[in-house]
């Protein structure tokens, strides 16, 4: 399915209005030319750059979100504190590396929040996420064998995990709780998914057996 058909048809009045009220806060001050310009750029940017739907089919659980919002901020901390020690072993080589991690669901919206969560913790960051495959292509910092590897790749699929307890349907936590694969709930083609090992894509960017390993010296 193209870009350009899997986009929304006529005016997408919730992102017109997001966009407007983004654009009043912009300028500091409620006026009614202010609002009357956000809703005209709002309406702008709809209609040229029109975003592709997301379908959500969960629910917003409180608790499951609160315990996700409370993990991220111990992950906030614990990374930071590691990221400044490092930083400060001065003459230390490290070994940097890019590793492949396919997703359980097949939500963009998972996925995006997914990624939100890995970039927000320091050490980690996002180099390309693949609609198509639900793939995310993360850097991991400081690894010094295949037991960080696999460390950081737990840890994603548990950031995927705690967007599913805090959004997921009923069906898809069950599967969750019973370890099986989460049934796809848009209209795209279900692709192979990509696996962590084996030979890469001919268009990968990422060369190796799904991680791609670097050094740098603090």
């Amino acid at each position: 399915m193209s870009a350009m058909t899997d986009r929304r048809n006529g005016i997408q009045y919730k992102t017109v209005i997001a966009l407007a009220v983004v654009w009043v806060l912009l300028w500091g001050q409620l006026s009614v030319a202010n609002v009357v310009l956000g809703v005209a750029v709002g309406l702008l940017v709809t209609l040229v750059f029109p975003l592709p739907p997301i379908s959500f089919h969960g629910r917003l659980r409180p608790w499951g979100a609160i315990r996700m919002v409370l993990r991220l901020l111990y992950d906030l901390v614990v990374s930071s504190f590691i990221v400044v020690v490092r930083v400060f072993q001065f003459g230390r080589t490290f070994d940097n590396a890019v590793l492949r991690v396919p997703l359980r669901s097949h939500s963009d919206l998972y996925m995006t929040l997914t990624a939100e969560l890995t970039c927000l913790v320091p050490g980690s960051v996002v180099l390309e996420a693949r609609r198509a495959s639900d793939t995310i292509y993360i850097h991991v910092m400081d690894v010094r064998g295949p037991e960080d590897l696999e460390a950081a790749r737990r840890g994603t699929l548990a950031s995927e995990q705690r967007v599913l307890r805090a959004l997921g349907s009923a069906e898809e936590l069950a599967c969750l709780r019973g370890d099986l694969p989460i049934p796809r709930t848009d209209s795209r083609p279900e692709l192979p998914t990509e696996s962590t090992t084996g030979a890469p894509d001919a268009a990968d960017p990422f060369e190796g057996d799904g991680t791609e390993q670097e050094g740098s010296s603090a």
